[in-house]
Order: C-alpha cells, then structure tokens, then sequence
C-alpha cells in the first residue's frame, strides 16, 4: 500500500475516532451512592428521535437501539464499499493525473514510461473524477438511508405483529334458491 493510501486511512480514522469516543459514556467511579431498592424501575419509552440521531451520528447505533443488531453488518458493509470506491477511484484519479502531467510537461526530467495516450489519460482522468464523486454521493445515501432505516424501524418498535389478524380471507361455497351451488371467497374483517 502506497504512503498516499496509508495517509488516507489514517486521516479517516482520527475523523471518525472522535465521534467513537464522543459516544461511549464513562460512567463516573467516585459517585458510590447507594442504590434505592424499594423504587420501581421505570422503563424509557423507546424513542423515535434518539434512534434518529443515533444512526445519524454513529453508523449503526440507531440499528443497535432499535434492537435490529442484524441490520449492523449490512449498514457497515455499505459504508466499507462505497470507501473501498472512493479510496479506489481517487488512487487512480491521480496516478491518471500524475501521468498526465508527466506526458504532456517539457521537462525532460520526467519521463512517462505508459503506453497510454494523451487523449485516454484525460478521458481516464474524467471517469475517476466522475466515479470518486459518485462514490461520495452513494456514501452520502448510504448514509441517509441507513437513518432513514433507524426512523422507520423505531416507529415500528412497539407495532403488535400476531398471528390473530384482521381480515380474513377463505375459500367458501354454498347454496341459493334458484340459482344452485356456488363457490367463492370469505372476506372476513373483525372488530376488536
């Protein structure tokens, strides 16, 4: 891996550790205060704005809040191929540039040793370019959409989901005066 690369990396990682530590809470050690036993423990309602902001600010924690821990490797797997794209794209956008440069400049001191044209380096330089910004709005949707998921999904968080639905739907047949048997469909709505 090249120095470029490893610099990449290394400036996404002190981006996104900040907002790691910036969410984990250290519970503070020197509070012994002792615990009231005879109180009833009352649960939070699960809340709708807390899963947006989770998910918004932590990839995956509105997923983790909502209780949807299956959906966590998919939300990263998203985010770790539309990096591998931008990374990718913008290698190859500025070794394309590089070339370039390297072809076209009146230094004899540099020397381009490809077999590429002019012309296709400059239509190599336009597709990455146009790739790596791709990449960053697919980063970007992923991203929205995985909020989007963690909104949704804690709107749905106390929706009762039983096997007891109702409407009904059921094969029937009967009998009529005149007109003889007949077979249909029971369409059965209950009340509660």
């Amino acid at each position: 891996m090249t120095s470029t690369g490893n610099r990449t990396i290394i400036r996404l990682l002190l981006a996104v550790l900040p907002v790691i530590a910036g969410c984990i809470g250290i519970p503070a050690g020197a509070q012994d205060n002792p615990v009231d036993t005879t109180q009833v423990a009352t649960t939070r309602p699960h809340s709708i704005r807390r899963a947006t902001i989770l998910a918004a600010t932590l990839p995956g924690a509105g997923q983790a809040y909502n209780r949807k821990y299956w959906k966590i490797p998919i939300v990263y797997a998203g985010y770790a191929g539309g990096s591998f794209a931008l990374i990718t794209n913008q290698r190859n956008y500025k070794q394309s540039k590089t070339d370039y440069l390297a072809l076209t400049d009146d230094d004899p001191a540099t020397v381009y040793e490809g077999t590429r044209s002019k012309e296709m380096l400059l239509s190599d330089i336009d597709r990455f370019r146009r790739f790596r910004d791709m990449s960053v709005l697919g980063l970007i949707a992923w991203h929205l959409l995985s909020v989007i998921d963690a909104n949704v999904d804690a709107h749905f968080f106390y929706w009762d989901i039983d096997e007891d639905l109702s409407l009904n739907l059921t094969p029937g047949c009967g009998m009529t005066k005149g007109f003889g048997s007949f077979v249909g469909l029971n369409l059965t709505f209950k009340i509660n």
